[in-house]
């Protein structure tokens, strides 16, 4: 697998990025220092009613769990309501100060095949932030930068052509990160037995893979060198 010195990551929601949980724990134990953001508190995900007033902070104690399970190097909170990701202003200076401050050499977003209006949303505003994030404008949020490659690690349903990774020797760990947030398996018990058959994937002989999409370029079957 091709990897890099530093990887960002954008999530709508803590727990988004295990949606790639192989390849950032591949990428991790190769030396590659991988970074969340995580753009909303994830408050609306809860199923009792007495975590009404707890979850966000139940959500950022399952986000350390799943940082330490994958070898996540930092986590960016940024605060934004749950179901409330728009492509604003004040967002968008957020996000370009993270890239500027971390200088990714690949930055993965969410594509548009999606429900989760969150989701769709981190997408549109993607092409924008990371053209403004590279052009000398706000000086006092850091130094230019231009990302070299863009993924999109899922909504890309109906995009291509694609990356697709062998993740196999880590689908355990994968499970393991999506058991984590137990708040999230509560409220979709389902996750339970897909969990217990991907931690099986290695021993009974079965692969697993995730699939990237390289972003307005021609893809190949790994994940490309810089640029030169």
């Amino acid at each position: 697998m091709q990897t890099y010195d530093r990887i960002m990551i954008w999530g709508a929601h803590p727990d988004d990025e295990i949606l790639m949980a192989g390849t950032i724990a591949a990428m991790s134990d190769a030396g590659c220092e991988v970074v969340v953001v995580t753009i909303s508190e994830g408050n609306a995900g809860y199923c009792r009613a007495e975590w009404a007033e707890t979850i966000a902070d139940l959500r950022k104690q399952e986000a350390a769990a799943c940082d330490e399970i994958l070898g996540i190097s930092e986590r960016v909170f940024l605060g934004w309501p749950d179901q409330g990701v728009r492509h604003e202003w004040k967002l968008t200076r957020l996000l370009i100060e993270q890239i500027r401050r971390h200088r990714p050499q690949a930055l993965f977003t969410l594509g548009p095949d999606d429900r989760n209006s969150d989701h769709v949303a981190v997408h549109d505003m993607t092409d924008e932030i990371v053209w403004q994030a590279s052009e000398n404008i706000l000086a006092d949020h850091g130094e230019p930068y231009a990302v070299p490659l863009v993924f999109i690690y899922h909504g890309h349903e109906r995009m291509g052509p694609s990356i697709e990774v062998d993740v196999t020797p880590y689908a355990a760990r994968k499970a393991e990160a999506w058991l984590s947030q137990t708040t999230q398996v509560e409220m979709l018990p389902r996750i339970r037995d897909r969990m217990a058959k991907l931690e099986r994937t290695q021993e009974e002989g079965g692969t697993e893979t995730e699939r990237f999409v390289l972003w307005r370029r021609s893809t190949l079957t790994d994940f490309p060198e810089l640029p030169a």
